[in-house]
């Protein structure tokens, strides 16, 4: 078989094998660099879009490992304050203990309640002073952890509120409450399921709002008339006025509400009543071996600290497990994640590295053939047709 070529119509196919070969050449070569099969949509337009969406989930899920490792950070540095109120705690009742017998004189019950204040003042100070990347844990209602990579992926905690009135003493969390001459609050389980006690008739409460920084105290007290306890743990307590409009306004309304005990009262047979106790006879701050009345509360007051203590430090050891599997989650997500963007956009070397070789090879000898033309065409033609 002949075939009728000229250079005029061979040269024209010889440069677009030119090119494509180049082009082979360019695009392994920029796979080799990158190290990447897909660098942009016009290489691979579905797989790019679902490379781009792993390699969203894994940048995700990295952050998600970093949140839960300060997580777990912050929850250990709460244990460990935690750990050192407790031992306080411990200490004071074994002076309790010792101060309440009789054998002891009026200056060994003196002697005792000062190294008591002294603990008590140490716990406070804990509680007021410990912070973690500058907030103070124990000051803080709850924190937000994003231990996924989607809204709502969060896990929620707190540590335990430890301020020297509030602790031993009634008080909970304000979930509802209501205004009128005869309001109401509704307070949830979760204080004295953490070792509070409950509230009773004829208390005398105060509002707090204790979400740092902004924490505040109410100023007005209001004496409970009533108490309902409900079927799920919570206490609904109806008060003998109206509340105030800084209190339902400034504190009821905002986050980390409570109430707590001020004071105890108790009505005479002869009329009127009587201040059973300023603050709270069951508040660690009001803790007084020297006074008959309060003296024999102390026991009561130290076992519901030690209770809540206790009861935080369990909690908080339950919540660095689950970070700790949550964290493991992530990190073998992530893991699998990028194996499986790996095998949709990384470049095959073997293959890449092969097809580059092809593409010089090819590459050189069109452009050989090229440069013989314009010297050899005869040469040319006799090759191509012979081919």
């Amino acid at each position: 078989m002949s075939f009728a070529l000229s250079i005029n119509t061979e040269i024209p196919r010889l440069r677009s094998a030119l090119v494509g070969a180049s082009k082979t050449v360019e695009t392994s070569m920029e796979r080799l660099a990158s190290g990447r099969q897909i660098n942009s949509a016009s290489d691979d337009a579905a797989g790019f879009a679902i490379s781009e969406r792993m390699t969203m989930q894994v940048r995700g899920l990295n952050k998600v490992v970093q949140n839960i490792n300060d997580a777990i950070s912050l929850v250990s540095t709460a244990q460990g304050t935690n750990r050192e109120a407790i031992n306080i705690v411990q200490r004071m009742r074994e002076l309790t203990v010792q101060g309440l017998s009789d054998t002891n004189t009026v200056l060994d019950k003196t002697n005792i309640q000062t190294e008591l204040a002294a603990l008590i003042a140490e716990v406070g100070k804990i509680g007021e002073n410990s912070k973690f990347n500058g907030r103070d844990y124990h000051r803080t209602t709850m924190y937000s952890i994003q231990t996924g990579i989607d809204d709502g992926d969060q896990m929620h905690f707190h540590a335990n509120y430890m301020h020297t009135s509030y602790l031993g003493n009634a008080f909970g969390n304000v979930s509802s409450f209501s205004r009128g001459s005869n309001a109401t609050i509704t307070l949830d389980n979760t204080a004295w399921a953490e070792g509070s006690h409950k509230f009773a008739q004829n208390d005398i409460i105060l509002f707090s709002n204790i979400d740092a920084p902004n924490s505040q105290t109410g100023t007005d007290t209001y004496l409970v008339n009533s108490v309902t306890n409900n079927s799920d743990g919570s206490q609904t307590l109806t008060l003998s006025a109206d509340l105030s409009a800084n209190d339902a306004d400034n504190i009821l309304t905002g986050q980390g509400a409570i109430a707590f005990v001020a004071a105890e009262i108790e009505y005479p047979p002869g009329g009127g009543y009587n201040v059973i106790s300023s603050g709270g006879s069951k508040s660690l701050a009001n803790l007084d071996i020297t006074d008959s009345t309060k003296a024999a509360t102390a026991i009561d007051t130290i076992d519901a600290t030690l209770r809540n203590l206790t009861n935080s430090s369990t909690n908080l050891g339950s919540i660095e497990n689950r970070l700790q599997f949550s964290m493991s989650n992530a990190l073998s997500t992530s893991q699998v994640t990028q194996a499986a963007r790996s095998n949709i956009a990384d470049a095959d070397f073997a293959f890449e590295s092969a097809k580059l070789m092809k593409g010089i090879l090819l590459r050189q000898s069109v452009a050989a053939m090229m440069a013989q033309s314009r010297a050899q065409p005869e040469l040319v033609l006799s090759l191509l047709q012979n081919r």
